[in-house]
């Protein structure tokens, strides 16, 4: 029931967002969460805004891997692409 009540809430972005910053800290590195600013989900899009150039640089690169990593540790979830601001 709480399951149901979660896939139609009209909360389900910001769920989703709150599930993937939790999974984000687990499976990242403390340097890659504290250079990570903002984090959320838009329209199965996962949003990523991280103040290291380099960083970013070589995410670009591992885009799959790193949808790949979110979209194992949240089965339920569809997310399509990672987005770097």
């Amino acid at each position: 029931m709480l399951n149901r009540f979660i896939d139609t809430s009209p909360f389900q972005q910001q769920i989703t967002t709150a599930r993937a910053r939790s999974v984000w800290r687990k499976t990242m590195p403390k340097t890659v969460c504290d250079r990570t600013e903002k984090l959320y989900v838009y329209n199965n899009k996962i949003f990523l805004k991280i103040n290291s150039a380099a960083l970013r640089h070589d995410f670009q690169f591992n885009k799959d891997k790193i949808l790949a990593l979110l979209q194992e540790s949240m089965p339920k979830t569809l997310l399509q692409d990672v987005i770097f601001l």
